[in-house]
């Protein structure tokens, strides 16, 4: 079995309350996998029970696949996303999981979330594994996956960053798509 570490680390100038609300608003998951170019986004389920919050999105993320995998993967491959956050602690920090299936890839990929306060804003950590279980072309698969995992963590910070910037100049109550 291959398994490939990604990792995310971004700071974002607004404190943990507020970065933890974007990072779970359904709204904001839309326009951010919608901006990252992913098709038919999908807020399955978004709970909070106890202070446990719990978002599940699917959606068709297109991949450019290298000719060695291609018989593994669909032109437009449907993923779901389980993230969990824990209640917050005293200093607002919080941590939570995520895991991403791709239907009919043999993959495996999450890790754990990690949401701190520092001076200047917030610190969020995203770590984890990309898993594949094939014999010979499984650490290619692995390796491949990794870095579109981690190229997706950070557009995915980029498109936060701008839509916390947007939304701070511009007026409440509707979401506001940072510019390309």
């Amino acid at each position: 079995m291959m398994h490939m570490k990604v990792a995310s680390t971004h700071t974002y100038a607004v404190p943990p309350e507020v970065v933890f609300a974007v990072m779970t608003s359904p709204e904001v998951l839309v326009a951010k996998y919608e901006a990252l170019g992913h098709l038919d986004v999908k807020i399955v389920e978004h709970t909070a029970r106890a202070g446990i919050t719990v978002v599940r999105s699917r959606r068709g993320v297109r991949l450019v696949v290298p000719t060695f995998a291609k018989r593994f993967f669909e032109p437009i491959t449907l993923v779901d996303q389980h993230d969990e956050w824990d209640p917050p602690q005293d200093d607002g920090s919080r941590a939570g999981i995520w895991q991403v299936i791709a239907r009919g890839v043999p993959v495996t990929t999450g890790g754990h979330l990690l949401l701190t306060p520092v001076a200047d804003g917030t610190i969020v950590e995203i770590a984890g594994e990309v898993t594949c279980p094939m014999p010979i072309v499984g650490g290619r698969i692995a390796t491949f996956l990794a870095a579109d995992v981690e190229r997706t963590m950070q557009e995915g910070a980029a498109f936060l960053d701008g839509y916390l910037r947007d939304r701070a100049a511009g007026p409440p109550g509707r979401i506001h798509r940072p510019a390309s």
